[in-house]
């Protein structure tokens, strides 16, 4: 999720609300046809129902990655088709002069329910992301660091998947802001959480951790491949050319990064301050490096 902007997830967001919106017109018409006993419309009847209706449209039409790539996505989609189809039965029913029993409509409520609260959850999950994003840089912030750490590191420890940790600090801060300003800092900071997001994965995450630190949480990922990845940043970063103003002057800067295993040994506490000891060994060896919580070792 880190890779998604305050807009992208204000999209998200709305093109949920315009799906519930649009469920409520659905719901509204299916209860007159159940109630008062309209005609109902052709494609009510039809296997492909789920189509026609404007949740159906909107689910098929929806272009906001966010919303795509979720793993709920896929689900929503299929609770919304098992949905219509107990509300066909309704339909079918009640076109025919027959009672619908207790139990057929308790079964198109629980599918009905079901629709609400997959909306409601994926639209509170966005909305919990922009709570606890960085109004500068777009990387979550401390907020919700140590809860959601705490369930990777769970993860760990039942042996479903290996998570590292990297502390990464910008060499010499302190310098650009004294010597440029601290929109010149502000423009690094944003550079520079945009260089991380454009190497790491969607569902890796970027915390800002203090000032000019980031704390970055790559799940399913060894050691091994985490140094790799580290050292990809460190690159990433130097090679970075931050414009400063119309004057085309640029501003380069570089980073230490500390690596360190989500160990399902000790704590979530213990493996942040794994990562910063090694970030620390970073600086002392000269900057604009990795080095990993093993090297760090005295």
């Amino acid at each position: 999720m880190t890779s998604f902007t305050q807009q992208q997830l204000h999209s998200a967001i709305a093109e949920l609300d315009q799906a519930l919106e649009s469920h409520k017109q659905w719901y509204k018409g299916l209860l007159r046809i159940l109630i008062c006993h309209l005609p109902p419309k052709s494609e009510e009847l039809m296997p492909s129902s789920h189509l026609y209706c404007g949740f159906g449209q909107w689910y098929d039409s929806v272009s906001t990655t966010l919303l795509r790539q979720h793993p709920s996505f896929l689900s929503l989609g299929q609770a919304h088709e098992k949905m219509h189809s107990c509300a066909r039965t309704l339909v079918q029913l009640t076109s025919e002069g027959v009672t619908i029993s207790t139990a057929q409509m308790d079964q198109f409520e629980r599918a009905q329910d079901g629709i609400w609260l997959d909306i409601q959850a994926l639209r509170h999950e966005f909305a919990k992301i922009m709570q606890n994003q960085d109004p500068l840089t777009g990387a979550q912030s401390r907020a919700g660091l140590l809860p959601w750490l705490r369930e990777q590191l769970a993860l760990s420890q039942r042996g479903e998947q290996d998570c590292v940790l990297a502390m990464l600090d910008l060499d010499h801060f302190k310098q650009v802001n004294d010597k440029y300003g601290h929109l010149a800092g502000d423009k690094v900071l944003i550079s520079t959480v945009h260089c991380l997001q454009e190497i790491l994965r969607p569902y890796d995450r970027i915390y800002r951790y203090g000032g000019e630190e980031f704390l970055l949480c790559m799940p399913n990922t060894t050691i091994e491949e985490a140094r790799i990845v580290a050292d990809r940043i460190c690159q990433a970063v130097s090679a970075q050319r931050i414009p400063l103003g119309n004057d085309g002057e640029t501003l380069q800067v570089t980073a230490s990064l500390g690596v360190a295993m989500l160990d399902s040994s000790r704590s979530v506490e213990d493996a942040i301050d794994c990562a910063d000891q090694a970030m620390y060994a970073a600086k002392k060896a000269g900057r604009n490096c990795v080095v990993t919580e093993a090297q760090a070792l005295p």
